[in-house]
């Protein structure tokens, strides 16, 4: 193996590191934003059934309140039929009397009706409750652990950085100059190892002349096709 070759590979773990590091507090914030998204659509959901139990009961007081004006309707039609002396009279309170009764039968089959849903929907909105309070001090939990990583990576990562950078001041200032040129574009693979007499970057074959060129460590060796940087792993 060509001697800069040893030093180069030292430096490219050192790329990966960093390279894994810096990977490791991206994910970091989109995790904890999925989360805390998750946390939001189950309060989101709580709140929509809250809201349903909150109409179900206006619906109910707005029943009983239309049931109240037609009971006191029906006791005014029937102190009516008390005073008048007119048959017809009599007759039409009669029958205002039973249209009012056959409303207020109807209207209270509706709050039978509303009162059996707000029974379903209280112990959906009960569980739902139940399920948020556990499932949110789980997301808290995991969210804080996250933040605790964050730190930890980067912390880790000003180090590797340092040691990065020290390391790099004993390179040649041009063969530093190749290598990050073809790191650049080409993160954690600027120098790979030749596999069955191929690149093990681009996986092209390569001709048998570049792999004995490569097999003396004369010289540093490029893939001719990605323009990595080639060994035999001893």
């Amino acid at each position: 193996m060509h001697p800069s070759l040893h030093s180069l590979l030292q430096l490219q773990q050192m790329d990966q590191k960093i390279f894994e590091t810096r990977h490791n507090l991206t994910r970091i914030p989109i995790e904890i934003d999925k989360m805390q998204r998750q946390l939001k659509e189950e309060q989101e959901t709580i709140a929509r059934n809250k809201k349903e139990l909150f109409q179900i009961d206006l619906s109910i007081k707005e029943l009983e309140e239309e049931i109240a004006g037609l009971k006191s309707k029906v006791n005014q039609y029937k102190y009516q039929q008390l005073t008048t002396r007119k048959n017809e009279e009599y007759q039409a309170l009669s029958h205002q009397i039973e249209n009012a009764n056959l409303k207020i039968s109807t209207l209270e089959d509706k709050i039978l009706e509303l009162l059996d849903k707000k029974e379903k929907v209280s112990t959906t909105f009960r569980e739902l409750e139940s399920k948020f309070h556990s499932y949110s001090r789980e997301i808290n939990k995991r969210i804080e652990n996250l933040l605790t990583q964050k730190k930890s990576f980067e912390k880790n990562l000003e180090q590797l950085i340092e040691e990065r950078k020290n390391y790099a001041s004993r390179f040649d200032p041009q063969l530093l100059k190749t290598y990050q040129s073809i790191a650049a574009s080409k993160p954690g693979s600027a120098i790979v190892a030749v596999i069955e007499e191929s690149c093990g970057g681009c996986h092209m074959k390569m001709t048998k002349q570049r792999c004995l060129k490569v097999k003396s460590s004369e010289e540093l060796v490029f893939c001719e096709y990605c323009g990595r940087i080639l060994f035999f792993a001893e």
